[in-house]
């Protein structure tokens, strides 16, 4: 599945799949990150706009890469 053919509103299946993750994972992350952007209607129905989901994970990709990378440098040091 692209973002390309990937409807608007996504369930937490999709962006499971997406993410290659199990889908419990990501309505943990909805519930304990309010940043992440995800609706909910009539209290158990979850869904998550495509286009603010990915502007979410290009947010916290940066974060991440950056953890990695600092770490690899850490490790290096450590091993000099």
């Amino acid at each position: 599945m692209t973002s390309q053919t990937l409807p608007a509103y996504l369930t937490p299946a999709d962006v499971a799949t997406m993410l290659k993750v199990h889908e419990r994972s990501v309505l943990r992350w909805a519930a304990a990150d309010a940043t992440m952007p995800v609706t909910r209607l009539g209290g158990r129905v979850v869904r998550f706009e495509r286009m603010a989901l990915l502007r979410w994970l290009e947010r916290k990709q940066p974060r991440l890469a950056r953890r990695s990378a600092h770490g690899a440098a850490q490790t290096a040091g450590d091993a000099a």
